[in-house]
């Protein structure tokens, strides 16, 4: 076997173990998911909202068309972060020049024990001499993460008029309000998108436990008026079913035609959703939307 191959074969064994890949959790749900089992953990995020500490109402803008298809399977799209429309989404610079004694303590912490002191010392020296390698490695173990990650993406109003011009095929389309009181398996968990200027560095020796927050909650500050919540499902992208009673309200847009939005009201009616309708209306003096009710 080469030098390249057997630095290649360590190097994979040592970000193989411990990988970084857990279920995220909020700040608010640390503490008190210690001694909690997985199936208690949508009572965190009544909690949560309980608390104030994430929003009870979550706001989807679709087309018409993606509408259809949402009524027919009472279902929401969870994608693979790299699919997602902006390039520069999930983009972070990885810091791959350490110490040969930081590599030591990295790898200490993550190999199981049958690994040898000798073992751990000839690892650490082959990442500190070979750093590319150790940074690439570390780049295509991130990328595997991220892509076994389903995302959902939310906002977290009904009034977004670029939301509006955006996603919902400039204000022809629809907005779906969700109340996750009514289904919070279907939110675990929302955490809100943060918003910079750079993409944010990522150190493996010290910020494991961040890297979902550093790769799939970080976006440009161009899109800073989205102010959005993201949903992850670990390790579960594609279709995901939500309860019907969690489907509060269609809200049909100001440029949506009367013929459409009978159409769609008795679609949403014949699939079983017991939903409030209304449509968004110009406000007269100001830029703005106004609600109204429909039958």
């Amino acid at each position: 076997m080469s030098e390249s191959s057997v630095i290649n074969r360590n190097f994979k064994l040592l970000l193989s173990a411990k990988s970084p890949s857990a279920e995220p959790l909020p700040a608010i749900f640390k503490h008190e998911t210690a001694n909690m089992s997985l199936e208690n953990l949508p009572e965190l995020v009544k909690l949560g909202i309980f608390q104030k500490q994430i929003p009870q109402y979550f706001f989807k803008y679709r087309t018409l068309e993606s509408l259809e298809k949402i009524l027919e399977n009472n279902s929401l799209w969870f994608s693979n972060p790299l699919d997602f429309n902006d390039p520069f989404d999930c983009q972070i610079v990885v810091e791959g020049n350490h110490t040969e004694e930081e590599l030591k303590e990295l790898i200490k912490r993550t190999v199981t024990s049958t690994v040898s002191d000798a073992q751990v010392a000839q690892l650490a020296k082959e990442a500190a001499t070979t750093p590319e390698k150790w940074e690439k490695i570390l780049n295509n173990s991130i990328t595997n993460i991220m892509s076994r990650n389903g995302v959902c993406c939310f906002a977290v109003n009904e009034s977004n008029l670029l939301m509006w011009s955006h996603y919902s095929n400039s204000h022809k389309g629809v907005c779906l309000k969700f109340d996750a009181l009514k289904d919070p398996d279907f939110f675990v968990f929302p955490l809100p998108v943060n918003y910079q200027s750079e993409y944010p560095n990522y150190n493996h020796l010290g910020d494991r436990q961040d890297i979902l927050k550093s790769l799939i909650l970080t976006k440009s500050d161009h899109w800073k008026y989205e102010e959005e919540q993201r949903v992850l499902k670990t390790n579960q992208v594609g279709l995901h079913q939500f309860k019907k009673p969690a489907l509060v309200e269609i809200i049909f847009g100001c440029r949506c035609t009367e013929e459409d939005i009978k159409k769609y009201i008795d679609l949403a009616k014949s699939h079983g959703f017991e939903t409030k309708f209304k449509k968004a209306v110009k406000k007269h003096r100001k830029y703005g939307l106004d609600f109204m009710d429909v039958n």
